[in-house]
């Protein structure tokens, strides 16, 4: 069985020898076999593993996950890799989907074609702000609930609520530059947008509002599209929420 080195390895897969030590270091990549002279050689098999693991990484899972999946006895290398296959599919079709975005929003800057609200927003993956989300603030019988119904809904209906759910975060923000967060207008938005909530998504009571509200401001991933539509729009939509929650606590 033909035996590789470090340095072979490293070179074949595009990583340094630093890399793959850390790698075995951590149990995730042992040598195949300790050479007399103390160096590391590996063979087909650990090829076959470093693959797994890069695959692994390429769809961003956790060094510590990875290591837990190789090392489940269970594990099928055939149907990982069959997995493996859907799931870059699935992101290549995203991938075209955001260039066709970019391609017509262009043209639309230009003037040469009008775009709908909802293919603003076409291809893009929210699925990492939802995990932060959960973490942070929500619980997980909320976060199961919230995805087992956007998974329940057909393509047309899931356009139809992102576009509700656009058109509400617009009128939270206020339409009006002058508007303040207290104004009639604002705060029966900020209504809508909780049963919006409660009918689309999941169960939310006043204090999971305020906690959406605080973390909008937060992280940067969430406020800069509230601030597009507005100087400081996501901390205006937090003061407009918390006003809401205080008269309806």
């Amino acid at each position: 069985m033909e035996k590789y080195t470090i340095k072979q390895v490293a070179d074949l897969a595009g990583l340094t020898t630093r890399t793959l030590r850390y790698y075995d270091e951590i149990g995730l990549l042992p040598p195949a076999e300790i050479g007399a002279n103390g160096y590391r050689y590996y063979d087909h098999d650990s090829l076959l593993r470093l693959q797994q693991v890069l695959f692994f990484r390429e769809l961003e899972v956790p060094l510590r996950d990875i290591q837990r999946i190789l090392s489940n006895p269970g594990f099928n290398l055939e149907i990982t890799l069959l997995d493996h296959r859907k799931k870059l599919r699935d992101r290549s079709r995203r991938l075209e989907t955001l260039i066709s975005n970019i391609d017509r929003t262009i043209s639309n800057l230009r003037g040469n074609n009008q775009m709908t609200p909802e293919e603003y927003f076409e291809g893009f993956d929210h699925s990492h702000y939802e995990e932060e989300a959960r973490q942070r603030w929500g619980d997980t019988k909320q976060y199961a609930q919230s995805q087992k119904r956007w998974e329940s809904y057909s393509r047309e209906e899931k356009n139809a609520i992102k576009a509700e759910g656009q058109r509400l975060v617009t009128a939270m923000v206020g339409k009006n530059p002058a508007a303040s967060p207290g104004d009639a207008e604002v705060q029966s938005a900020i209504a809508e947008y909780l049963a919006y909530i409660n009918q689309y998504f999941y169960t939310c009571d006043l204090d999971q509002l305020r906690g959406l509200a605080d973390m909008w401001v937060a992280d940067p991933r969430f406020s800069e599209n509230y601030d597009r539509l507005r100087p400081g729009g996501a901390a205006f939509v937090q003061e407009a929420i918390h006003i809401f929650c205080d008269r309806n606590g």
